[in-house]
């Protein structure tokens, strides 16, 4: 779940259209980043958006993706962002 600066930057952006993934997967540790950089160069490559994976906390997102930030936190240390971009 977002922390409350998490879930007001998200919601103060209405174009942004998050997905956790990790609420599918569970935390994977070392492998969580690279994962996530994957999906979203596929989300990319393929022009889809993930669906929601929890409704509760993510809304849909119905254009083409061009461009998809992939954040990690850490299980104990470390914080990462990739931006994933349209060639």
């Amino acid at each position: 779940a977002a922390t409350a600066a998490e879930k007001s930057a998200l919601e103060a952006n209405p174009a942004i259209a998050a997905r956790g993934f990790s609420t599918l997967t569970g935390h994977m540790k070392e492998a969580q980043f690279p994962f996530a950089v994957a999906l979203a160069a596929l989300a990319v490559d393929r022009k889809a958006a993930y669906p929601v994976f929890d409704a509760t906390v993510e809304k849909p997102f119905a254009g083409v993706p061009k461009t998809v930030l992939a954040t990690a936190i850490g299980y104990h240390q470390f914080e990462g962002m990739a931006l994933i971009k349209a060639a």
